[in-house]
């Protein structure tokens, strides 16, 4: 039988947990789908500094999420969070805009795999399989994967994470070599940096993180988690920021300033591959076209576990089907959970398929678009809630830095950059459907149902006690 008794404890290490988290962000699918666009869209051959920029507004948010990480010891995350900050009815809101935000990119990066696993059988094996039917089979290993040990998708993460990071750096140094003449700094210089439209440049980037958060949802999971959930978010943002920063600037390289943005635009599917095939050989981009694929599903397979814990612990505090928070007998994962929404993903995919939705102008572009703005909303939740659970919180040791000002910066960038992602939607996405103004409304109303729900959840005990 199945227990309700908890996740598996002491299953992951700190290595184990960036995998996770660097994984999800996938390095090398950022670099060939949304580095070209935010290169040509946002401040051209000063987007170096922008992923420096975005990285220290996630660590001043950084710095609250983890003064409060050593109270809360939960799968749910940002959920959890805000609970504990803003009370259960906030907290439920943010339950449904989670769930939301990790279904949507899970659906978009899943779509993405299937669409250029189809196009490499086309092109190498002469098969010709439909997106969706791989997306499924896809979706049916990782959820195979999801009910194994959580260690076991760890290792199998690290090892290709590693594989994707090494062909990019490996780009990166051979364009260094072969460069003539000296390297430019210019990229970090604040007239080439602030030039373009550094919103959007600063949107792109903040999208390459999506996913760092998730330390917390393995809290249950690791071993000292006090310690290691600071260190694995911390970790992660630097990982993440030094490899997309290293490689943005080796690109400049290639083509300087005047130019760089001027052939991003052109082709910008091929233009790391292009590069690529240029300064490491036609062998590289055979790699690189191997590894994008194990890249998105190493990012599928990564939300897939933050989907399931998320499921376990929204429904272990009774908002949804108690069920659902059953965990194997043997491996200790949400194995409920994670046959709900495999399911529901299977059956998604399947109406997207009979339907002709294209994957990548329909679904990637729509799911991209609202997982960003989700997670956004959610991290401005998780500031508030940081500052507000502090001020209840008598006896504690941490600076106002901690609790407050570091909490209310975040605060203010996060919501700054919600308005700029609310603006630019279309550009984002990549859509000029006229249904994606409608996504904030979306996630409002997914929101006020969260709300809705845990009112009538109260309402329910209310009369039952």
């Amino acid at each position: 039988m199945s227990n309700t008794n908890g996740l598996r404890k002491n299953t992951l290490g700190l290595f184990s947990l960036v995998f996770f988290v660097v994984a999800a962000a996938s390095p090398l699918t950022g670099v060939v789908g949304g580095l070209p666009v935010a290169i040509f869209t946002g401040n051209g051959g000063g987007i170096p500094a922008i992923y420096i920029m975005a990285c220290l507004i996630l660590m001043i948010f950084s710095v609250g999420y983890i003064a409060m990480s050593r109270y809360v010891n939960d799968a749910g995350a940002f959920y959890t969070y805000i609970s504990k900050g803003l009370g259960e009815n906030w907290g439920a809101s943010a339950s449904v805009l989670a769930l939301i935000a990790y279904l949507s990119i899970q659906t978009a990066i899943i779509a993405m795999l299937g669409f250029f696993t189809q196009l490499f059988l086309e092109q190498h094996l002469a098969l010709s399989i439909p997106w969706w039917a791989l997306s499924m089979l896809f979706t049916v290993i990782a959820w195979m994967l999801g009910i194994k040990r959580v260690e076991v998708g760890g290792k199998l993460l690290g090892v290709l994470m590693l594989a994707e990071v090494a062909i990019v750096l490996l780009t990166d140094v051979m364009l260094l070599v072969k460069k003539e003449g000296a390297l430019n700094f210019s990229s970090f210089e604040p007239s080439v940096f602030m030039q373009g439209n550094l919103g959007i440049a600063f949107i792109f980037a903040i999208a390459s993180f999506i996913g760092f958060e998730s330390t917390a949802i393995y809290a249950e999971e690791c071993r000292e988690p006090h310690k290691t959930v600071p260190r694995a978010t911390l970790c992660a943002l630097l990982i993440i920021t030094v490899f997309f920063c290293f490689t943005s600037w080796s690109l400049v390289q290639a083509y300087g300033f005047d130019q760089i943005a001027q052939i991003a635009r052109k082709d910008p599917g091929n233009f790391i591959f292009d590069i690529t095939r240029q300064y490491v050989g036609q062998w590289a981009v055979e790699t690189m076209s191997v590894l994008l694929i194990t890249s998105l599903f190493a990012a599928a397979l990564a939300f897939h576990n933050n989907i399931s814990r998320y499921i376990f612990s929204i429904s272990r505090d009774g908002l949804i089907w108690k069920e659902l928070c059953s965990t194997h007998p043997t491996n200790g994962t949400p194995h409920n959970a994670s046959h709900a929404h495999s399911v529901i993903l299977l059956l998604l995919l399947a109406g997207m398929g009979s339907t002709n939705m294209d994957p990548m102008v329909h679904i990637f572009a729509f799911g991209s678009a609202i997982a960003t703005l989700s997670i956004l909303v959610l991290q401005v939740g998780v500031s508030a809630a940081v500052i507000m659970f502090f001020r209840h919180t008598a006896n504690h040791n941490h600076s106002a830095w901690q609790v407050f000002w570091a909490p209310l910066a975040a605060l203010t960038a996060m919501s700054a950059t919600i308005i700029l992602a609310i603006n630019n939607l279309q550009l984002i996405s990549g859509s000029d459907s006229a249904l994606v103004q409608f996504i904030p409304w979306f996630i409002a109303s997914c929101g006020a149902i969260g709300y809705l729900m845990s009112l009538k959840r109260k309402a329910r005990l209310m009369r039952t006690g």
